[in-house]
C-alpha cells in the first residue's frame, strides 16, 4: 500500500476509536484462517474471539467441535477453555499410533515422497522393502 492508503486506514481506524490498525492486523485479522467450524462460531457472536482462537489450535476435529460446542452451552471463560485443551493435548501426545495405523501412515507418505528421484534413498528404500517382505513371508510361507 502506499503511505497515502497506509495514512487514511490507520486514521480511520483512530476515528473508530476500538483498536489500532496494527492491533486488528495481528489480533484479527488472523481469525480469518481459523477453521471453519470455529469461524462459523465466532461469526454468528457466540463466543469471544480469544476463546475461538484457543480452540481453534485443537486439530482433531470432532474434540474441536465437542469443546467449541461446550464453550458456547456452558458459557466457559477463557480460562476454563485453556485446562481443557491442555488436557486435550496431554491426552493425543500419550496416546501412541497402532502398529497398523503407523505402517499406513509411513506408506501413504513414501508414496507421495521425493525418494524415488534420489538414487542413494531409492536403493535404501528398496532394501527396507525387501526385509519388510522377507519378514512378512516369514510368518506367511507361500
Amino acid at each position: 500500500m502506499s503511505q497515502a492508503q497506509t495514512k487514511i486506514i490507520e486514521e480511520l481506524f483512530a476515528s473508530l476509536g476500538r483498536m489500532s490498525w496494527e492491533s486488528f492486523v495481528k489480533n484479527r485479522l488472523p481469525l480469518l484462517n481459523l477453521p471453519l467450524d470455529v469461524l462459523e462460531v465466532l461469526r454468528s457472536g457466540q463466543i469471544e474471539y480469544t476463546k475461538a482462537r484457543a480452540i481453534a489450535r485443537i486439530p482433531d476435529e470432532k474434540t474441536r467441535k465437542q469443546l467449541l460446542e461446550d464453550a458456547k452451552v456452558l458459557n466457559l471463560s477463557l480460562s476454563e477453555i485453556k485446562p481443557k485443551i491442555q488436557e486435550i493435548e496431554q491426552q493425543s501426545k500419550s496416546e501412541t499410533p497402532s502398529l497398523k495405523d503407523l505402517a499406513d501412515d509411513t506408506f501413504r507418505r513414501l508414496k507421495k515422497s521425493q525418494v524415488w528421484d534420489d538414487p542413494k534413498k531409492k536403493a535404501k528404500v528398496e532394501k527396507l522393502l525387501a526385509q519388510l517382505k522377507a519378514l512378512i513371508e516369514e510368518d506367511n510361507p507361500k
